[in-house]
């Protein structure tokens, strides 16, 4: 099965839950998102189609040539590579990406505190729906790769956002438009499997639920940030919306789904919230991965030396902590994140940092020089990342061979 949009929609998928109370909420655009959850990516999962007949490594260089020189400098390039790229290059009016930069010069003043964000919030948010999260079970993305990655996504994230990060040729470009067509590799390979089921999960990485990755990048982050004291000013929160917009258009995310603003990312979120699958068994378990594997590790190694306690409670309580704050009780008790004492100091702490911080950034004079030093900060704790983790590699489809076979990489 290669065509990735199901022409006879079998209905709403049987996992989603509270459907008619979200018809009821949202109106039409509720069934814009219900609709979606039967929708791939056409001219990505077109490109994908040929690949079989390309050869993988071919198909990817030439995929990574049209980033780097444009689509002419491909003058063997498949009718699907052309019409991606047709679409890719099509720069929509609405984007400003000088202005995005300009308004975003001095967010990395916040660095520290967004790695934790990314790890505690962005990501274990979107492990509260075991059909959206199915795909990373499937190809075994995370249980076994849990620090590989959580690097992988940070060094997207880094590449995007940085000054220059929309730019055509640059690497977010590239990057991202690499995450796309891995996107559309694992829906291929999923359709393939009897395993995979359809009438129950909608469409693997279908438009739903890519639509609310922007969420898990934008609003959570921004939501996560204030929560620890690290506010971002209304220009700051306003060019992350435009930023993740037009990433968004690069992900090849329709445009009646594409959130605009915080407004219109507020609503997605909450149909996501109300409509998704219950969490199961692999959903905490991609949790516990996580922590386990890689967010423990990290905070243990930021608290001080005072605050470590054994491995059992210090840096584990904090991100027990942490991610009850982001998350909120309902849905960390369906993930079997323990309770500690550590989210309600965090609440406490949380709103005097901001304060502080808000002091300082009223005072000009310090932004720059603070986010200079988050830069170097994110430069430094990357390096060590990829040493300890024995990450080399950017995404998953340029990862070394051997464990569990990927999609991404051909060898599946």
């Amino acid at each position: 099965m290669t065509d990735t949009t199901v022409p006879t929609r079998p209905g709403v998928p049987t996992s989603l839950r509270r459907v008619d109370d979200a018809r009821r909420r949202f109106g039409a655009f509720a069934e814009t998102y219900l609709d979606a959850m039967w929708d791939g990516d056409p001219p990505a999962d077109a490109f994908v189609a040929d690949v079989p007949r390309l050869g993988h490594g071919r198909a990817m260089r030439l995929l990574r040539t049209a980033c780097r020189e444009g689509i002419d400098a491909v003058p063997d390039a498949p009718d699907s590579l052309r019409a991606l790229f047709a679409q890719l290059d099509d720069v929509p009016g609405w984007l400003d990406a000088e202005r995005i930069d300009h308004d975003s010069r001095h967010v990395a003043r916040y660095t520290r505190q967004s790695g934790i964000v990314l790890g505690a919030a962005s990501l274990v948010s979107g492990y509260a729906n075991s059909a959206a999260s199915r795909p990373l079970e499937m190809t075994g993305r995370y249980v076994e790769n849990a620090g590989a990655r959580t690097i992988e996504v940070a060094s997207w994230l880094a590449a995007v956002s940085g000054p220059g990060g929309l730019d055509r040729f640059g690497e977010g470009f590239e990057l991202t438009v690499r995450v796309r067509v891995i996107h559309a590799l694992v829906r291929a390979d999923l359709l393939r499997r009897p395993a995979w089921d359809l009438p129950a999960w909608g469409l693997p990485i279908s438009q739903a639920y890519l639509a609310y990755t922007l969420v898990e990048f934008a609003l959570i982050p921004m939501r996560g940030m204030r929560a620890i004291g690290a506010p971002f000013r209304p220009h700051e929160r306003a060019a992350s919306y435009a930023r993740w917009r037009y990433l968004g258009h690069l992900l090849g995310i329709r445009a009646d789904l594409l959130p605009v603003d915080e407004a219109d990312q507020e609503r997605l979120e909450e149909i996501y919230l109300l409509t998704r699958p219950p969490v199961d068994e692999f959903c905490r378990e991609l949790v516990a991965s996580i922590n386990r594997e890689f967010l423990v590790a990290e905070i243990e190694g930021l608290l001080p030396p005072a605050l470590r306690g054994s491995v059992g409670r210090g840096a584990p309580a904090v991100v027990h902590g942490l991610e009850r704050l982001f998350l909120g009780d309902e849905i960390s008790d369906e993930l079997a994140i323990p309770r500690t004492r550590v989210t309600g100091a965090l609440r406490v702490v949380g709103p005097v940092l901001g304060a502080v911080h808000a002091a300082l950034d009223r005072v000009p004079a310090t932004l720059a020089p603070r986010a200079a030093l988050g830069r170097r900060y994110q430069r430094v704790q990357e390096e060590r990342l990829r040493r300890t983790w024995g990450v080399e590699h950017d995404l998953v489809d340029a990862s070394p061979a051997g464990g569990r076979p990927h999609p991404a990489r051909g060898d599946a």
